[in-house]
């Protein structure tokens, strides 16, 4: 199993006949529930909260509850403290970034007379799902040499699919990998020295862009009993990533036949995509609800723009032109058009109110939760047709079975409270999004976030605060071979996020 996970991992986007890996896959998918202040404050626990926009997002049955309409407005600040050890040796990096959360309005429409249909609601909303602003610096020096090189991965790779991709000539070409001087078999004095002594190694990965979706939602309340909704999500994804990698002999020898070598590339992916999302909520009474709600997979159309560069010092290696320092870069990038299909979902809600709900000052807040389980093995790849894919066409087949390999379904938790004090709000929750690796070469993670907040409501104004605290466990590998074992970087995360929401009733 570690040995299928693992060579498929080649194909990273160093590797360029198929830029997309497993951990694409994930990255589009493991997301946290996102909303306004409000929703935030109570750690997106909302699936049978109410009347409340960000459920257009998790259960749209909620809608239902709306009477009349809001408008409502949300941005935000994220704070990104990551902390990665990497070989004994622990990096601390941090970004912040802005953003503009869930926005856009409900409007709720009594049906008067005796029919089982009491009332309708329709919602338009955009919200960021997710957010990719992020660093992560990580470095063994002064700490346990790496065994193995990069330019054993460049090797494991040639050997697999052949010398003819443009970025595994970067290898060849700046001689970090050589099959000039020994016959046509594959060498690198990089990993010879790894393996006799040891390399030590750094990596700077920098993320930017995110996923915001646009909603449309509607619901019926059914006998103020029964509460049904359906929302079209049309999410647009940018997601961008620079990372640079070097590696070199701690040693101050000039003969080894290696000092130093970099790879660095760039990549960019845009795409839409479209989902849908069901929902029921039932009253069980007036204080107690419960909810149900399934989200179909994404189906998203993406496509990759790819740049790499290397370069290596092999000191007196005898290279053919008898140069030690050599730098190569793509001249023109790789283009990647593609299909994936991200998991489904499926989740339960309650929610129990205090008080008098039908009387504004006798509300004195609610108790709510949600669980949900998710199946990160059932994302897919699908290719479109591209020149560069059609000489491969078994790799869509050979990532869809790493990521059935490396990846679990798992469960995700959340509670949340709302205490009422006319016309203030106070609120609090926390929430637990389940680890979706196998384990199979080191990997787990979960992510466990603490929130609060506040709110105002008076004469069809509201204004709210919500403050997120996550704390994450992610690895992040240099490159992954099935030869060899080589470790991850263990990334921890702990994280701050404030949201501000501003609404009236319209």
């Amino acid at each position: 199993m570690k040995r299928v996970f693992l060579a498929v991992a080649l194909l990273t986007a160093a590797g360029a006949i198929y830029a997309q890996t497993p951990e694409d896959a994930l990255r589009y998918s493991w997301l946290q529930n996102t909303g306004t202040a409000r929703s935030q404050g109570i750690a997106n626990a909302n699936g049978a909260i109410g009347g409340e926009i960000s459920t257009i997002f998790s259960n749209p049955a909620n809608i239902g509850f709306y009477k009349t309409s809001d408008l409502v407005i949300t941005g935000g600040l994220n704070l990104m403290n990551n902390k990665t050890s990497y070989l004994g040796v622990t990096t601390k990096d941090n970004k912040s970034s802005g953003f503009l959360g869930t926005s856009g309005f409900v409007m709720g429409n009594p049906t008067y007379g005796n029919g089982s249909l009491r009332s309708s609601a329709f919602g338009f909303a955009i919200n960021r799902a997710a957010d990719f602003n992020n660093r992560i610096t990580y470095t063994n020096k002064g700490g346990t040499l790496s065994r193995t090189s990069m330019a054993d991965y460049f090797m494991e790779y040639i050997d697999k699919y052949g010398d003819r991709n443009p970025y595994s000539k970067l290898a060849l070409k700046t001689y970090w990998v050589d099959n000039t001087t020994s016959g046509g078999a594959l060498f690198s004095s990089a990993s010879e020295l790894a393996r006799a002594s040891g390399l030590e190694q750094k990596q700077e990965i920098i993320t930017n862009g995110g996923i915001t979706e646009f909603a449309f939602a509607g619901a019926a309340n059914i006998n103020d009993k029964v509460y049904l909704g359906a929302t079209i999500g049309l999410p647009v994804l940018q997601y961008g990533a620079t990372r640079l990698y070097d590696e070199q002999d701690p040693s101050e020898s000039t003969i080894n036949q290696f000092n130093n070598a970099y790879f660095d590339d760039d990549l960019v992916t845009k795409g839409v995509g479209i989902n849908f999302k069901l929902g029921a909520v039932f009253k069980v009474n007036d204080n107690v609800r419960l909810g149900v709600y399934a989200h179909t997979p994404t189906w998203y159309s993406l496509s990759d723009t790819y740049y790499a560069a290397a370069g290596a010092d092999v000191e007196d290696y005898p290279t053919l032109d008898t140069n030690n320092v050599h730098e190569v870069a793509t001249i023109d990038p790789l283009v990647f058009d593609y299909n994936l299909r991200t998991p489904f979902k499926v989740g339960a809600s309650f929610s129990v109110l205090f008080g008098n709900v039908h009387e504004i000052k006798s509300q004195r807040g609610f108790i709510s939760g949600d669980i949900e389980y998710i199946n990160y093995a059932a994302s897919r790849f699908t290719s479109r047709p591209n020149s560069l894919i059609i000489e491969n066409r078994n790799i869509p087949k050979e990532l869809n079975h790493a990521i059935d390999e490396a990846y679990k379904g798992t469960v995700n938790a959340r509670l949340g409270a709302e205490l009422k004090f006319t016309p203030v709000m106070i609120r609090l929750g926390g929430a637990y999004y389940g680890n979706p690796y196998k384990y199979i070469a080191g990997e787990k993670g979960s992510i466990t976030q603490i929130t609060g907040g506040l709110g105002y409501r008076n004469h069809g104004f509201f204004v709210d605060l919500g403050y997120v605290h996550t704390l994450g466990k992610d690895v992040v590998f240099p490159y992954r071979l099935t030869s060899a074992s080589n470790y991850p970087a263990e990334v921890k995360s702990n994280n701050s996020r404030v949201v501000l929401t501003v609404g009236i009733k319209i």
